[in-house]
């Protein structure tokens, strides 16, 4: 028995010692009690023992207990103790004493069965069972020793009448084997312990001094806000730490804490562009022109486009983009920007002035022209402004010419000679290029082909000092535009 006992006390408080704080809601109590022992009851069998009981005491308070919580199952308490002994009945169990004073003090560690497991913590019926070690002062008649180490084994029931306070009972078998009484009958000696009182508890833990106690607290070892229960904000955006998946930056409850800066429903973490509100399927990134391309990616994010091209169009599919394209609604091809060469002369359609007929760089892309020169002189009488008859057959010569080169332009210039004024002459000249006009247009000739030009005297063929000259100057040049 005195093994077992040993052995489990050393079990236990190995136990308690690994076990983590308490999260009660008193660390502490202090116990008053009415302290008795019974040194008949031990000798006798179980049956016998509710008959021989003989309970010795003293007037309360003989003991005083105190209790620390170590967690919500194991109490460690310590209790201390007076008792008087009467000479009489303990000479006759063969234990004679010098003293009627006893004392007792004991170490003890409890197993509480309201622990949340068998019954609730804040249960009014409390009881528990506990092993101790201590040591008991009694004196022996004859004997030198007083002081006798003992070893306890008990049980105990606590009946909280209100939060703090409560009755408690406490029945303990102590055994001292250091004792050897005088008696041959018994080597050592064994009594039964027993207290009655009052238990007041104390000492309402706030392990982390955030004003939450710990019973309340859901953060009991780490300093928080009252309205969350103790537990911390560092963010202080209303959501506790340990249910915050962004506990640094300040977010929203339905993102689990975590911020959403552009409001478009992704969080700030998973948001590719978490300062511009975006779509879901674009990692949280806007698309302006909805071409499924995000802006940050999109090299022309106002106009849908294709990914192929970074976002941007190609309307007429040649594989050029529209803003680098000439051609953008032609399909065309990247040696000409864009652009089409429907006649393949190497000449763009958008400068090629022949785009379906093959032609040269010099001519605008038309087909190249040979250049063709043509001049004629009709002359004219003195003050006349009708050329010579003779001439006529001249004239229709370049309605022919004109008929033969549709593409032809030619300038009609009209001259006169030195005699009269200038501004007659001037006058005079102009009326023979009318005439030369007049005349071609009559015979077909469109008249924006024909060029009037005028210059009087300005511009002599021949010396105006003689008549022979003189005639030479009045005459209507018909010359091809250079």
């Amino acid at each position: 028995m005195k093994k077992f006992t040993f052995i489990a006390l050393i079990a236990l408080v190995a136990i308690s010692f690994n076990l983590r704080a308490q999260n009660t809601d008193y660390r502490w109590a202090i116990g008053i009690n009415w302290q008795y022992e019974d040194f008949d009851v031990v000798h006798y069998k179980f049956p016998e023992q509710f008959q021989y009981t003989k309970w010795q005491g003293y007037s309360f308070p003989s003991a005083i207990s105190v209790n620390r919580s170590l967690n919500p199952s194991f109490n460690v308490f310590g209790q201390f103790g007076f008792s008087k002994l009467e000479y009489d009945r303990m000479s006759s169990l063969h234990q004679p004493l010098s003293s009627e004073n006893f004392a007792t003090g004991d170490l003890n560690l409890a197993y509480k069965f309201a622990n949340g497991y068998m019954l609730k913590e804040s249960c009014w019926f409390d009881p528990y069972i506990y092993l101790g070690l201590g040591a008991s002062s009694i004196k022996d008649l004859g004997a030198d020793k007083t002081t006798y180490f003992k070893q306890v084994t008990g049980i105990g029931l606590n009946f909280w009448l209100t939060e703090k306070v409560g009755l408690n009972f406490q029945a303990a078998y102590d055994f001292m084997p250091g004792r050897d009484i005088a008696t041959t009958a018994y080597k050592y000696d064994t009594y039964m312990h027993y207290t009655f009182g009052v238990k007041v508890r104390f000492g309402q833990k706030d392990t982390d001094g955030d004003g939450v106690k710990d019973k309340a607290d859901a953060c009991p070892e780490t300093p928080g806000k009252v309205e969350l229960a103790g537990c911390p904000d560092k963010d202080n955006d209303g959501i506790a730490d340990k249910d915050d998946a962004c506990p640094d930056v300040a977010g929203k409850p339905e993102f689990k804490g975590c911020p959403d800066m552009d409001g478009d429903g992704i969080i700030d973490s998973q948001d590719a562009c978490p300062n511009a509100a975006g779509k879901a399927d674009l990692n949280g990134c806007p698309d302006r022109d909805n071409d499924g391309i995000a802006d940050k990616d999109d090299k022309c994010p106002d106009v849908a486009g294709k990914k192929e091209f970074a976002g941007c169009p190609d309307r007429d599919g040649d594989g050029i983009i529209d803003s680098e394209d000439a051609c953008p609604d032609v399909k065309g091809t990247a040696q000409f920007k864009g652009c089409p060469d429907t006649d393949g002369d190497g000449i763009a359609d958008n400068v090629d002035k022949c785009p379906e007929v093959f032609g040269v760089a010099s001519n605008f892309g038309c087909p190249e022209v040979k250049k063709f020169e043509y001049f004629k002189v009709v002359y004219f009488g003195i003050n006349k402004s009708v050329a010579f008859t003779k001439y006529t057959k001249d004239l229709d010569e370049v309605v022919t010419i004109m008929n033969d080169h549709a593409d032809v332009t030619i300038n009609i210039e009209g001259h006169a000679d030195e005699i009269g004024t200038a501004d007659y002459n001037l006058k005079l000249s102009e009326k023979r290029a009318d005439y030369v006009i007049k005349y071609l247009v009559k015979k077909g000739i469109a008249k924006d082909r024909l060029i009037k030009k005028f210059y009087g005297k300005a511009n002599p063929a021949a010396d105006n000092k003689t008549s022979a000259g003189r005639a030479l100057n009045r005459r209507v040049e018909i010359k091809t535009v250079k």
